[in-house]
């Protein structure tokens, strides 16, 4: 385990779960990333991390994967989520089996954590993406109780953490379905902690009560609106002035993110959700505005899942080819700011302000200020020059 590239590490927990002396902790490293660390006077070099650390043992046999555009029935319910409301209508299907949800929520403190859901009531509060890196706690070690015991349960997470699950599991469940996410990288929790913070101090405010990144009070679109709750208001913000947002687009990521090993086809995951970006360059009659799910079923048993919850949802079969060009993390890895570093160093080791280091590392260059600033007419002939040059 100590030989293991803590780069290369995604901070999954399969480790901490599966360790039989309780010798692992999950901790943050110096960056605020989820990170095992080993007590040495507990450990017994039994080897079982190792064995179970899904960055070895990753296999993945699924066949190339079904695409699907879906919407939740439930008109009320979509609203409430990110995008066409597909883990919502999942999730409500296993609980009309008596099933498990296991999924991320916001605990009493706003950070992102799994938890394990058997209402409705408390699934809800995983609708809606956060964006940050959660710490999935114990909920290997429950989700294995809940498949022993014969309950039919959904596990949804970050391709790594799906990995790490089914390589903590060590053996397929039937009764066990997994839903990953098509993923662009965990951002610092360190860093949304001083956003928070920041957040606060500045609008002299008190505390937090809940945080949407994706609401739809302005519709569906390619930014996103952030809704902002605190024991006295509601703040509505354009997600392109956040400076967390902005972070959020390479500056901030986890390391493993930007050499994905789980962010590729085939899929590990029975089901891969997320938003149907660039939907209007295949058939605009399908977006209503109100949000739009793409689902990648990736195996028999994806399928066969998705029939037995078509009493919850809308779906279409599309192209998988429509699908990739504005989901490219379906396939590949996101790049690394070339400031990424720096930028952490300074956020998180020295102490700076969020907002001093945003605006100091994603400086936009000079010659995109300019093309910003010339007619229209000019950019066209621009563009022309060069697709003519690319040719």
């Amino acid at each position: 385990m100590q030989k293991l590239n803590k780069e290369a590490c995604t901070g999954c927990g399969a480790c901490y779960n599966i360790c039989p002396m309780e010798a692992i902790s999950i901790k943050e490293d110096k960056y605020g990333f989820y990170k095992p660390v080993i007590d040495e006077q507990k450990c017994t070099n039994c080897g079982l991390c190792e064995k179970t650390c899904p960055l070895d043992n990753y296999d993945s046999k699924n066949n190339p994967p079904k695409a699907y555009a879906l919407i939740n029935k439930d008109e009320n319910t979509r609203l409430k989520s990110a995008s066409g409301g597909a883990f919502s209508a999942f999730a409500k299907y296993i609980l009309e089996q008596n099933g498990v949800v296991y999924g991320v929520i916001w605990d009493k403190n706003i950070v992102a954590v799994h938890s394990r859901a058997t209402t409705l009531q408390e699934v809800e509060k995983m609708y809606t993406s956060k964006y940050v890196q959660s710490n999935t706690l114990d909920t290997f070690k429950q989700a294995k109780k809940d498949l022993e015991d014969g309950k039919q349960v959904l596990f949804s997470g970050t391709p790594c953490q799906i990995a790490g699950l089914k390589s903590y599991l060590r053996k397929t469940y039937d009764n066990l379905i997994t839903v990953d996410l098509i993923c662009h990288g965990t951002p610092s929790p360190l860093a949304f902690e001083k956003y928070k913070q920041e957040f606060l101090k500045e609008n002299n405010e008190d505390k937090i009560v809940n945080l949407n990144f994706r609401s739809k009070k302005r519709g569906w679109g390619s930014f996103y609106t952030l809704i902002i709750n605190t024991d006295k208001k509601e703040y509505c913000i354009d997600g392109s002035k956040s400076p967390y947002l902005k972070a959020f687009g390479n500056l901030s990521l986890n390391k493993s993110c930007t050499n994905c090993q789980f962010n590729k086809i085939p899929r590990i995951a029975d089901i891969t959700i997320g938003d149907f970006w660039g939907v209007d360059d295949y058939d605009k009659t399908l977006n209503d505005k109100k949000g739009l799910s793409i689902i990648l079923v990736n195996n028999e048993k994806g399928q066969r899942f998705l029939k037995l919850a078509d009493n919850n949802i809308k779906i279409k079969e599309v192209p998988f080819d429509v699908v990739t060009p504005k989901n490219p993390n379906i396939y590949t890895s996101s790049k690394a700011h070339k400031n990424r570093t720096e930028f952490l160093e300074e956020l998180c080791v020295q102490n700076k302000s969020l907002k001093y280091c945003v605006k100091k590392y994603l400086k936009t260059p000079v010659h995109i200020i300019l093309y910003r600033l010339l007619p229209n007419c000019a950019k066209d002939f621009i563009k022309y020059k060069i697709l003519k040059m690319e040719k």
